[in-house]
């Protein structure tokens, strides 16, 4: 039979009251009976779709004096409805909206999990998409004592619109950007030079001579 779980059902796992519908054969009359009941499901953690699990004698009647059979169970699992969490096996991704200064500068934001928030680091210089790991606060393993990971994925937000002071602070953080990018050149010709001086002191003798 299939059974239809929440996202964190599946998650948490659960214990589910569900009617069982099933058909026999009457081995004295030959003819095919309805069969009705009650059964509770004890839906373990970790549980996915596509993932078949078995409860020993739930199933159908067997011969008489015979033992009744197994039911075999497989869920039909929902996703997130706030759709916040993606789910990929044990995994659990996330995204996190992050303002540009903070990708730059670097700081701290609390990212929503299974189990609740909490504060994660974020290093300087993000890039976008950039993804960070939260180890271990992903799913539990069905029928394994282990566990998946958190990946948060950043989001750079860009703000649309600034006031005319942030758009006079940019105008400099442009300027400055560009004289690190000119001091980093000039620093590497430099460096250039001086390797070439140190590995061909002859050459950049004569070079300079003819150049005199």
């Amino acid at each position: 039979m299939q059974v239809r779980l929440t996202f964190y059902e599946a998650i948490f796992g659960t214990k589910k009251n569900v009617p069982l519908r099933y058909q026999i054969r009457n081995p004295r009359t030959g003819r095919v009976q309805l069969k009705e009941r009650d059964i509770i499901i004890d839906i373990p953690a970790g549980i996915d779709n596509n993932v078949t699990f078995q409860i020993d004698g739930e199933g159908a009647e067997g011969d008489k004096g015979a033992e009744c059979g197994n039911l075999l169970v497989t869920p039909v699992v929902e996703e997130d409805p706030e759709k916040k969490f993606q789910r990929n096996g044990t995994d659990i991704h996330v995204e996190v909206p992050i303002p540009i200064t903070k990708a730059i500068l670097g700081g701290i934001v609390d990212v929503k999990t299974l189990t609740g928030d909490v504060t994660m680091k974020i290093p300087k210089g993000c890039q976008p998409d950039s993804k960070l790991l939260l180890r271990g606060r992903g799913i539990q393993a069905f029928q394994r004592n282990t566990k998946g990971d958190q990946i948060v994925h950043l989001k750079i937000k860009i703000p649309k619109h600034v006031t005319p002071r942030q758009e006079e602070l940019l105008h400099e953080f442009e300027e400055e950007s560009e004289k690190v990018k000119l001091g980093f050149k000039q620093r590497f010709v430099k460096t250039a030079k001086s390797t070439l001086e140190n590995l061909f002191p002859g050459d950049q003798k004569d070079s300079n001579e003819t150049k005199t």
